[in-house]
């Protein structure tokens, strides 16, 4: 399926517009067999997460896959849910009925990545930390490739309108992963032969915390949710470490802007890949669905950026077209025992309403 690229972000203003226009509900996909590949429903079974669909084991432990959600404006259902199937990532992102998350197999969907890397080499997919699973986790499994993932998921739960998750990433590319990563790469020239390689998990821990309102700091700022986590190395020291945080989003989410701080107006962005300092937002074409990625100011002085990425299907991504979002936050070095902590802002709303919504979130945290 897809594998994990680099960077994204949100912001905001007086709640005063549409979260979205309203649409009549489309009829649910109840079944949990794929239609055939040639049928246009088939790309929509597959890319949008169906939680009956998705196992509820990870290892010998069960969880059952945990949602929050909120009444924005007294009217519109903010949900957000994470998946056992993907190890605690985001696999819904939804306004009422409307997904924006495209969540078909372990790398995609709405989660975090790593890379770590000495002096003198650079950043590889064979060196990948991912928390959802691995590459193979979608080998041999039906559409919609929501099989038990290789990440080791410890705790994820729900309390008030917050999920808090716990556990230890896969390699994307594990030792056992045969086929070449992106660029070529193999996992034998980057991983040692030892655990816990050799399961095909990483010698990171990674915590997530995710809060909707009113338990974000914002709390006024229902449309938003809080994404924060801390990974914590078991490694050897690295020179350079990064991390990312990244949403596929649905297919059509095809429009890219940027928000400046200055003026506080969204600008049409070139759908193609785009680098940033200014936060990003994604829209479908009529603008009534919008998401953006939100950082605090001080974070961008420092060497994170915001990143969209539009890419057509061909073999690496499973023949499905990515739409994608994402916040990349690079570092120096990184010691046994060293934490690293992340936190961005998800504003979701129409195209008006996450302009605004960005506003209030630069006038709180410059």
């Amino acid at each position: 399926m897809r594998s994990i690229r680099q960077g994204a972000t949100l912001a905001a203003v007086t709640v005063m517009t549409a979260v979205v226009t309203p649409v009549a509900a489309t009829a649910a996909q109840n079944s949990c067999e794929a239609p055939p590949r040639s049928s246009p429903t088939y790309n929509d079974f597959v890319l949008t997460y169906k939680s009956e669909c998705a196992t509820k084991k990870n290892y010998d432990r069960t969880f059952q896959d945990v949602t929050a959600s909120v009444l924005v404006d007294k009217r519109n259902k903010l949900a957000v849910t994470t998946s056992t199937a993907l190890a605690g990532a985001i696999a819904s992102v939804k306004v009422n009925n409307k997904e924006f998350i495209s969540s078909g197999g372990h790398g995609a969907a709405f989660q975090y990545a790593f890379h770590a890397w000495q002096e003198g080499e650079a950043a590889t997919e064979c060196y990948n930390p991912t928390q959802a699973g691995t590459r193979l986790d979608d080998e041999n499994q039906p559409p919609p490739y929501h099989g038990p993932s290789t990440s080791a998921l410890y705790t994820m739960a729900r309390s008030g309108s917050s999920i808090r998750t716990a556990g230890r990433p896969a390699m994307f590319v594990t030792l056992a992963d045969t086929k070449p990563g992106w660029g070529n790469c193999r996992s034998a020239d980057h991983q040692d032969k030892r655990s816990p390689f050799t399961m095909g998990l990483s010698p990171y821990w990674l915590q997530t915390q995710i809060e909707l309102a009113p338990d974000h700091d914002i709390p006024a700022l229902e449309n938003v949710f809080r994404a924060a986590a801390t990974i914590t190395s078991d490694d050897e020291r690295h020179d350079y470490f990064s991390g990312v945080l990244v949403a596929y989003l649905q297919p059509d989410f095809t429009k890219v802007f940027s928000y400046s701080p200055a003026t506080g107006r969204l600008s049409p962005k070139p759908a193609d890949s785009h680098t940033s300092k200014d936060p990003m937002v994604r829209c479908t074409d009529d603008d009534r669905y919008c998401l953006g990625m939100y950082v605090k100011p001080e974070v961008l002085r420092g060497k994170a950026y915001y990143y969209t990425m539009t890419r057509p299907p061909m073999d690496y991504n499973g023949h499905f077209a990515e739409n994608t979002i994402q916040v990349t936050s690079p570092r120096g070095a990184l010691d046994r025992g060293d934490k690293v902590n992340y936190e961005t802002y998800v504003v979701v709303g129409d195209k008006n309403r996450v302009e605004n919504t960005m506003t209030q979130l630069h006038l709180a945290f410059k």
